[in-house]
């Protein structure tokens, strides 16, 4: 016999049906789970390609930056420095890069931007990657392109990211003056971060 709801053609549950449990199967757990995992894989795998390409992009500045240097000081006929600045107008002592660095012309080689001297590229902070340079003779604030070409002091710059040393890549500045991407030291030995 069916029970019917006040005011309803409609009726009532039975009891058995009324007990409803709510949850999740351990097969849905499972599928949820995997699902997750493969979306949580692929974020690490898009951010570790993100970290590449971001790394490849700051590379690829440097070397438009040194080449330029190099082309300016041969095509000018002087001296052009590039040299590592904190602030965008002079240049800085020490290794560290990332901060960013001048190309200017150096009338009297001195390294140092002097008035009267053309200031012909600033390159502005590095977003996420370390930037270290290591001069010969510990001359690791600036390069010097002469007229010739030629560069001064020979040098490996270094880019480090979150990733680590397995990771890092180097532009080797010879006394040729043309810089050259790696992923070993001039040595060819590991870089280090």
């Amino acid at each position: 016999m069916n029970r019917y709801l006040p005011g309803s053609l409609s009726p009532l549950p039975s009891s058995r049906h009324r007990l409803k449990q709510s949850g999740y199967s351990l097969y849905e757990l499972i599928i949820t789970s995997a699902v997750a995992g493969v979306l949580g894989a692929g974020v690490m795998g898009m951010s570790s390609l993100l970290q590449a390409a971001h790394m490849t992009t700051e590379v690829n500045q440097l070397m438009v930056e040194l080449s330029l240097a190099r082309s300016e000081a041969i095509k000018r006929g002087t001296t052009v420095t590039l040299c590592n600045s904190e602030n965008g107008a002079d240049c800085a002592s020490g290794s560290d890069w990332h901060k960013g660095w001048i190309v200017f012309v150096d009338d009297n080689t001195n390294r140092r931007i002097d008035n009267g001297e053309t200031i012909i590229r600033i390159e502005h902070p590095l977003n996420a990657v370390a930037l270290n340079y290591a001069g010969a003779l510990n001359h690791d604030n600036y390069i010097t392109y002469k007229p010739s070409g030629q560069a001064e002091p020979n040098g490996t710059f270094t880019f480090c990211d979150g990733r680590g040393s397995a990771k890092a890549r180097s532009i080797i500045v010879l006394g040729t003056g043309r810089p050259r991407a790696s992923t070993k030291t001039s040595q060819n030995k590991p870089l280090r971060c």
